[in-house]
């Protein structure tokens, strides 16, 4: 049988005045990162849109082109400003449908007098879309082309997260992530820190201080999905900072 490619890069794009505005503190792209890393693929890009069509467009077209997937956080909800799935839709040229197995499941769930208006908006994907089924809701996600299409609550957005997740990266090859504490201004071991990252082009390095003056203290950390190199760039990066030491 041949094997499914996977996808090793990935953007999101989280939709939501909310967020722009301050009012909701933005989670799912935090907890995407999260669980991508882990899977080993290449989280490139957050973007973050208003509830407006053109940029959720605009936004999604470029996204899907420029990465291998994209996955969407928020806007599929009953109301007027749950714009989402009106977008993707148009992103890719096709219609909305009311897809007859939501609209089945939700009937049964809050009988016919219950569906109304709203609910009746939850059961509409783009002509063509798989259904993204989790646990958390009746209402499903969508994935159309490379475009996954997720709620923005976080607990269902982690739940359609995890059934998704198959699909991306490569299980054989994840990230892994060191850190070492470091207790020294940035600017003694900057062109140092530099230098080693020239040498491990497939070792992504970063400072990260937390304190800065005359109690400096912060963290190095290096990724990669070649533990080898990874281990050979750690002990580089020791070497130098004990060198400064002494």
């Amino acid at each position: 049988m041949k094997q499914r490619i996977k996808h090793q890069t990935a953007a999101m794009l989280v939709i939501g005045n909310e967020v722009l505005s301050g009012r909701t503190r933005e989670a799912n792209a935090w907890l995407a990162a999260q669980k991508l890393f882990n899977k080993g693929c290449k989280l490139a890009e957050i973007a973050v849109v208003p509830d407006q069509a053109d940029a959720i467009v605009n936004s999604l077209n470029r996204l899907r082109k420029q990465f291998d997937a994209v996955i969407t956080s928020g806007g599929i909800g009953p109301t007027h400003d749950d714009i989402t799935m009106d977008a993707v839709a148009r992103a890719f040229a096709t219609t909305l449908i009311e897809h007859r197995i939501i609209v089945q499941a939700m009937t049964e769930h809050f009988g016919e007098d219950g569906m109304n208006d709203g609910r009746r908006r939850m059961t509409r994907v783009p002509q063509g879309a798989k259904l993204i089924r989790c646990e958390k809701t009746i209402a499903p996600g969508a994935c159309i082309d490379n475009v996954y299409v997720l709620a923005g609550v976080p607990d269902i957005f982690a739940s359609q997260l995890e059934s998704i997740l198959l699909d991306f990266g490569d299980e054989q090859r994840p990230y892994i992530r060191h850190e070492i504490d470091v207790s020294l201004p940035e600017s003694l071991f900057a062109k140092a820190l530099a230098d080693i990252q020239q040498c491990y082009n497939d070792v992504e390095i970063g400072s990260y201080p937390h304190r800065c003056g005359p109690d400096s203290y912060g963290k190095i950390c290096l990724s990669s999905q070649e533990a080898d190199r990874l281990s050979a760039a750690m002990h580089d990066v020791e070497a130098m900072l004990q060198a400064i030491n002494s």
